[in-house]
């Protein structure tokens, strides 16, 4: 990324209000992207969620894929202000719908070293193909992101079940079999790849 452009995109930093009575937050914009927090400290993460964005950008690119031409980055926080938005578990990093993705605040997911995968993981989910079963999705994703590198090389004890099955066991969001899904979610799209290349994935 060049440095010019960052400095410009980091002079776009507003105040806004959100939704929350007497809740505030910070407002940048970076091209197409609009990055919204509510920790100060998080701007410092910002010039790493640009540059996430634009390399999946550009990878996404190579694949056919593309974001929406307007996506929204919007980061609580703390993790139940996260819970509360999404209505998703503390543990997950980030949840996307449409051309808006919700994380958890910047600087834990920096902390966590899960900022630029997060950041991936979700980019891939606003440019998938319309109709990806969630288990392909998912799996997709955290092979796109990267993510999938630091799996356990174990058994996920899903290995047998149909895909409509798991898919089921992302859906519940059940905290103590959720990342065995994931995993074979991952697994099993990755296999998929391997057999068809990333276009043949992307028709499934």
């Amino acid at each position: 990324m060049r440095r010019s452009s960052l400095r410009h995109a980091g002079a776009a930093l507003v105040w806004l209000a959100l939704l929350a009575p007497g809740a505030h937050a910070f407002q940048a914009q970076y091209g197409p992207l609009t990055v919204t927090y509510v920790d100060p400290r998080d701007r410092q993460q910002l010039a790493a969620v640009y540059k996430a964005w634009e390399t999946a950008a550009r990878d996404l690119k190579a694949l056919g894929l593309a974001p929406p031409a307007k996506v929204r980055i919007e980061a609580a926080g703390h993790a139940a202000d996260f819970a509360a938005r999404t209505g998703e578990p503390v543990n997950i990093a980030a949840s996307t719908r449409g051309a808006v993705i919700r994380t958890q605040r910047l600087s834990a997911l920096a902390a966590r070293g899960l900022l630029p995968t997060t950041i991936r993981h979700e980019a891939f989910h606003t440019a998938q193909p319309a109709g990806l079963p969630r288990w392909l999705a998912e799996g997709l994703a955290r092979t796109f992101s990267g993510e999938a590198k630091t799996d356990p090389r174990t058994p996920t004890g899903l290995e047998g079940v149909p895909d409509s099955r798991l898919d089921a066991e992302l859906l519940n969001r059940d905290p103590t079999r959720l990342n065995a899904a994931y995993r074979e979610a991952t697994i099993r799209a990755a296999r998929l790849v391997r057999a068809r290349g990333w276009t043949g994935a992307l028709k499934w």
